[in-house]
């Protein structure tokens, strides 16, 4: 029977390989998903930096927030005029404000908040366990089907997680920043389920910036609540230029990337790319912050890349892709 399983995982390489050299397939497209997680991948390292030149969470996230709200809401201006229609039912509105509370507001702060505690490289593994909790989600809400592949796919992305926290656990010195780590991870699933399961408004544009427009207010309610002092800070911000790269790297670019790329390729291409990310991250914390890969960290990448290519299938019904851009959201498709 484990030999099944070892043959999906090459099937699904095989897919990945067939995918890349195939002439059908829009090169252009994947190399556009490609940017778009290397880009999604800087978010830690802005992070971290902006966190060392007295940032706070919810500072840097005001300002994102805010650079977003502008230039998405230009973008559907413009949309507008070329003859865009909005019209969002009762169950957009709700589907819309269950995930403006998830993914506009929870998940992000677990993860920024999280990541004043844990390591870059460690939070982009830790942060693996997202298409575990898309795939458990999506049995309980959506009434999908849960299959072997799957569950040996969880399996794998729970023995990374394990052998990546084992010491801290046995020497009871787990930091405070996994259980946000994985808090923010199981928003961002719970987003995209609340997104398959009431918007059905397909222009997923005008959705984001009411999203990131609420999320806006509701943040500058809570910083005038617990931090009214990061106000006087942002008269005179330092570091401007790294929040704004946070903004425009990491979150508008793959989003503008990732969802123009998927217009032409598969949410199974898609996700075969996007498990790279893993890898990825981990060499961008290295590069750029100076961070050390351990052993242990390098088995854990292992145990998650095989996780990813064994449970990234898509679920049936509304063809959900497990693999995914945590900072996205929903998909499409």
């Amino acid at each position: 029977m484990p030999s099944k399983y070892f043959q999906s995982a090459l099937k699904s390489d095989t897919v990945f390989l067939q995918m890349m050299f195939s002439k059908k397939t829009n090169r252009v497209a994947l190399a556009g998903i490609l940017l778009a997680i290397v880009c999604s991948k800087t978010n830690p390292i802005f992070t971290k930096v902006l966190l060392a030149k007295g940032w706070t969470p919810l500072g840097m996230y005001f300002l994102t927030l805010l650079f977003a709200t502008i230039v998405l809401a230009l973008h559907e201006f413009m949309l507008l005029e070329s003859g865009e229609k909005w019209g969002m039912d009762y169950g957009d509105i709700k589907g819309t404000l269950l995930t403006t509370v998830t993914g506009g507001i929870l998940s992000p702060l677990f993860f920024l908040n999280g990541l004043r505690f844990v390591r870059a490289s460690e939070a982009v593994l830790i942060t693996s366990l997202l298409p575990l909790y898309i795939v458990l989600l999506a049995v309980i809400f959506l009434k999908e089907k849960i299959n072997r592949s799957m569950v040996t796919g969880g399996l794998f992305l729970l023995a990374g997680t394990a052998v990546l926290l084992w010491k801290d656990v046995a020497h009871a010195e787990l930091s405070i920043g996994v259980p946000l780590l994985l808090a923010s991870s199981f928003f961002s699933a719970l987003t995209t389920t609340f997104h398959k399961k009431y918007v059905t408004h397909r222009h997923l544009d005008s959705i984001v910036l009411v999203r990131t427009f609420i999320s806006l207010l509701v943040i500058t309610c809570i910083i005038a609540i617990v931090e009214p002092e990061t106000f006087t800070m942002l008269q005179n911000p330092p570091s401007m230029w790294l929040v704004l790269g946070l903004s425009i790297i990491g979150f508008l670019l793959p989003y503008f990337l990732y969802f123009r790329a998927l217009a032409t390729i598969s949410t199974l291409d898609a996700g075969l790319i996007v498990a790279a990310g893993p890898a990825i991250g981990m060499l961008m914390a290295s590069a750029f912050l100076g961070e050390q890969i351990t052993p242990m960290q390098m088995l854990s990448l292992g145990f998650t890349a095989f996780g990813i290519l064994f449970i990234n299938v898509p679920l049936t019904k509304l063809r959900i892709m497990p693999s995914r851009i945590m900072e996205l959201g929903p998909l499409r498709r």
